[in-house]
């Protein structure tokens, strides 16, 4: 399908940029001002992508609420890196009307981080822990 979207002068990714699932991958999170010139200011973050050809893309908060998922954090500064599937839920509403929008997931076979089992990390002793030694049997004949 021809669109004339492709002739408007945008900043953000739109639904008719998102054609069928993309996977994408996050280089950085930005926060910017996204209001339109007769409206106030209005901070949002905004995701941008590695790959070539796809503008930034102002997330909605279940969005954002879906990366941190599939990245295994909520803070936005560890974000790059993560790779999400973008796609087009033709299904969501926006003012009372069904107009669809962008939305995202994690890549097939890739189970969010928080759902994949951890990682194990070898037993290493912290210098600054002060307490009795879970190795030792408990001190409770100490007669003080």
């Amino acid at each position: 399908m021809r669109s004339f979207d492709k002739y408007r002068d945008v900043k953000y990714l739109q639904q008719s940029d998102v054609a069928k699932d993309k996977l994408l991958t996050i280089k950085a999170v930005t926060e910017e001002d996204v209001s339109s010139n007769d409206r106030p200011e209005k901070m949002k973050f905004v995701i941008h992508f590695e790959e070539r050809g796809f503008l930034p893309w102002v997330a909605n908060v279940g969005s954002l609420k879906k990366i941190a998922e599939i990245a295994g954090t909520g803070d936005v500064d560890r974000w790059p890196g993560t790779v999400i599937v973008v796609y087009v839920n033709p299904d969501v509403e926006f003012a009372g009307e069904v107009k669809g929008g962008i939305r995202c997931r994690a890549p097939k076979n890739q189970p969010p981080v928080n759902e994949q089992p951890p990682a194990t990390q070898p037993s290493v002793p912290n210098p600054d822990w002060v307490g009795e030694d879970p190795a030792l049997p408990p001190e409770d004949d100490i007669p003080f």
